[in-house]
């Protein structure tokens, strides 16, 4: 049996091809579900989670937040995923100078005339993506912290530039000359690729998917909450 903590919980899932994790998302009661086909594994109710989906054929992988929505009837979990974009937005084919990592963890970041909490959803040695952050505009100097779960102590991680905001995210570029920042940068990319290491891995079964349509069970109800195994 393994067990996924709070707020360490990586999975990663392989498909054939972009359609198949599509087919794989379902619809209900206005969330997105992903059920997690394996028995074995157990999760802590509510844990948030970040998943990528690869693919055998010729696309790149896809990286998903969500949170544990319940455990299946007859084993397994299903997942709530908390933006399904990744799966239908363009990636360019061009990489990332500094690739991206999927983490989640609570951060607060502070500029002159704002102070925010939210959620670091990426991360690269280079800069991070956040979620939840209202008020802050693009060209913003802030200084970015890690929370406790307590959400009283913190720990500085870096000063950072604003360089884009939208759709209630934004992405920060930290400053290459707080050396004390880039340290704890270094840090924290070395502590989230252990957890990718260790990383959950499971792959779409060749009996699913058939003329039939996907052998998922039937997508809990609106409002379904219950301890994941």
């Amino acid at each position: 049996m393994t067990v996924q903590g709070r707020g360490n919980t990586r999975l990663r899932y392989r498909f054939t091809n972009l359609d198949q994790a599509r087919a794989h998302v379902h619809q209900s009661g206005g969330r997105a579900l992903f059920f997690v086909r394996d028995e074995k594994l157990r999760f802590l109710p509510e844990a948030p989670v970040c998943i990528t989906f690869d693919f055998d054929q010729d696309s790149a992988p896809r990286l998903l937040h969500g949170e544990v929505a319940c455990a299946g009837k007859d084993g397994g979990t299903w997942l709530t995923l908390a933006d399904t974009r990744p799966l239908h937005a363009a990636i360019p084919k061009e990489a990332r100078k500094t690739p991206r990592h999927g983490c989640d963890a609570p951060v607060q970041a502070r500029s002159e005339h704002r102070v925010g909490s939210g959620r670091l959803l990426d991360l690269s040695a280079g800069g991070a993506r956040i979620s939840g952050m209202d008020g802050f505009a693009a060209g913003d100097r802030i200084e970015l912290r890690l929370l406790a779960p307590d959400g009283l102590t913190f720990h500085d991680l870096s000063y950072a530039l604003v360089v884009w905001v939208t759709d209630g995210q934004m992405g920060a570029q930290f400053d290459r000359s707080d050396i004390v920042g880039r340290h704890a940068v270094e840090r924290l990319l070395t502590r989230n690729e252990e957890l990718w290491d260790n990383a959950w891995e499971g792959s779409h079964p060749p009996s699913c998917c058939t003329d039939e349509g996907v052998t998922d069970p039937e997508p809990p109800r609106v409002g379904q909450r219950t301890a994941a195994g």
